[in-house]
């Protein structure tokens, strides 16, 4: 497990307000699109139309002056330009343009570009496109949005382009379930056919810069995946899930009605790590994030009943028990808090037990050298990671690993940190792979009085002793200090003290405006 090896203050997430107005937001314009339906040989997905029917929902909720809905068979580039074409002729200096895509994602080879020096454009490939003749060009290359941006902005009209897909490379730890990718492989295409297909881009000096008036919000980094994860039951991308819930106003961190693009950023960066456990980390253009309101909401909304939200949480952990499987042999007939299933597929949670390992969909092995009689600590802590994550959804903050995503190995170094804090007091409790909890910060004398609004926070730890697997550190923000959750945390010690927290936690949140915060740490013996 982690140990902590020192204490120090740095900055994790840098934000500042940029020469760019905010948008008037007078009216809002949403073209959305969502495509499952591929043409063979190009891959079907199972989530993206979810995606773009719950986007769609959220813009209908919250106002928008119009809606351009296209999935599947809809979604052709004639169709989607034509839809781009139509909404900016009728937006007017000020207005707001949503347009989102989910779906597949990938790469071809660049004509000769020097702002592309890998030499590959990123493309959104189609419904209807192949890799022969003219159905290569059923694509959005980059270049194209980026002619499409700069209209906009001659237009003073501000876009909020959000692109839930993936190009190449993989996950940041191996997974064993089955998965569903929004990657299409760099296609094997003549280079003079992609040619006559390879459309304009704006000179480099039309480049959309970070001083422009749009924002990006991609699902992954050029080099990584993105899954298609279960919620609620529906195949989905977290980054479409995560932005409809923004458009609600979850992004909001300060309740008043508005949310800037920092705040935007912030709640999707979060949001997305939450969701795929630390697998997918959303990215951002500008890469500062501003102090520019981005989204309007409703109205200003009152701080969540978090006492309420706990409750509901345990209510409905409750009442859907983790699903756990047995790979290769026999375990407990029972464990409190899930339902043994034979089948896998539909397993939560699967031990193996010859190599005595727990695996999780999505984050692949999240405990090692598990004896049978440990499983109940296991769930207990799954359980526990449940009711947090429903609690955090209504009020979260970025907290991640800052030295990189990946498994670390006995006696490496890894460093945790936290993002702006909108709350001054600051509890870090860790969630081990075998259901005990550990009290970590406040500990030193000073700590519990420190204004964490003032002072960034960062955790190194060394990896150091057992067990290993997934990791879970809480950060919990608060309004008033913490001692009697923290008094009660640091005697959490037995291997499924978890099976307590969540009623923990609601007592002792009880009348707190508090915010959470989640890092998964994955973490290994090196066998």
């Amino acid at each position: 497990m982690p140990k902590r090896v020192r204490a120090a203050a740095t900055l994790f997430l840098v934000s500042a307000s940029l020469a760019v107005a905010s948008p008037a937001l007078a009216e809002r314009y949403g073209l959305v699109v969502g495509i499952d339906a591929y043409t063979a040989p190009i891959p079907a997905l199972q989530g993206a139309v979810n995606d773009a029917k719950d986007v769609a929902g959220a813009l209908q909720k919250t106002g928008v002056k119009e809606l351009i809905l296209l999935t599947d068979q809809q979604a052709t580039k004639p169709a989607i330009m034509a839809a781009w074409t139509k909404l900016l002729d009728e937006a007017q200096a000020g207005d707001t343009i949503i347009f989102t895509y989910a779906g597949h994602g990938s790469q071809e080879p660049a004509p000769n570009d020097p702002d592309q020096p890998k030499g590959y454009d990123n493309t959104l490939p189609l419904v209807d496109y192949g890799l022969k003749g003219p159905a290569i060009a059923n694509r959005i290359v980059d270049r194209e949005v980026d002619v499409m941006l700069r209209a906009a902005e001659a237009k003073k009209v501000f876009v909020i382009f959000v692109a839930d897909a993936c190009h190449s490379g993989t996950m940041y730890r191996t997974v064993s379930l089955g998965l569903t990718y929004r990657f299409v492989q760099k296609p094997k295409i003549d280079r003079d056919e992609l040619m006559k297909f390879a459309p304009p881009g704006p000179p480099a000096s039309k480049k959309i810069g970070e001083h422009d008036a749009f924002t990006f919000l991609a699902g992954v980094a050029d080099d990584r995946l993105v899954p298609e994860i279960q919620i609620a039951g529906q195949s989905r991308g977290a980054l479409s899930y995560s932005f409809a819930r923004a458009l609600e106003g979850a992004a909001d961190a300060d309740h008043n009605g508005a949310t800037t693009e920092q705040e935007l950023v912030a709640y999707i960066r979060a949001n997305v790590l939450q969701l795929t456990e630390s697998q997918q980390i959303a990215q951002s253009f500008p890469a500062v994030s501003r102090q520019i309101e981005v989204i309007q909401n409703d109205s200003a909304k009152p701080q969540p009943d978090m006492q309420a939200a706990i409750a509901g949480a345990i209510a409905a952990t409750q009442a859907a028990p983790i699903s756990l499987a047995y790979r290769g042999g026999e375990g407990p007939a029972t464990i409190e808090g899930a339902t043994i299933v034979g089948d896998e597929t539909t397993a939560e949670l699967i031990y193996d037990v010859a190599k005595r390992t727990v695996e999780k969909r999505v984050a692949g092995v999240v405990a090692e050298d598990v004896a049978p009689e440990g499983l109940a600590g296991i769930v207990a802590k799954w359980r526990a990671i449940a009711v947090l994550k429903a609690a955090a959804g209504q009020s979260i903050v970025p907290f991640e690993v800052t030295s990189g995503p990946r498994t670390y190995s006995r006696g490496e170094d890894l460093v945790v940190g936290l993002g702006a804090a909108t709350h001054p007091y600051l509890t870090v409790f860790n969630l081990p792979p075998n259901g005990r909890v550990e009290l970590l910060y406040p500990l030193r004398k000073g700590e519990r009085e420190t204004d964490q609004r003032t002072t960034p926070f960062v955790m190194p730890f060394e990896v150091k002793d057992p067990p290993f697997g997934a990791e879970h550190l809480i950060a919990i923000l608060s309004d008033a200090p913490l001692d009697g959750l923290q008094a009660a945390l640091s005697r959490m010690t037995s291997p499924n003290a978890s099976v307590d927290l969540p009623v923990l936690l609601k007592t002792a949140l009880s009348g707190q405006s508090i915010s959470i915060g989640m890092a998964g740490v994955f973490t290994s013996g090196g066998k």
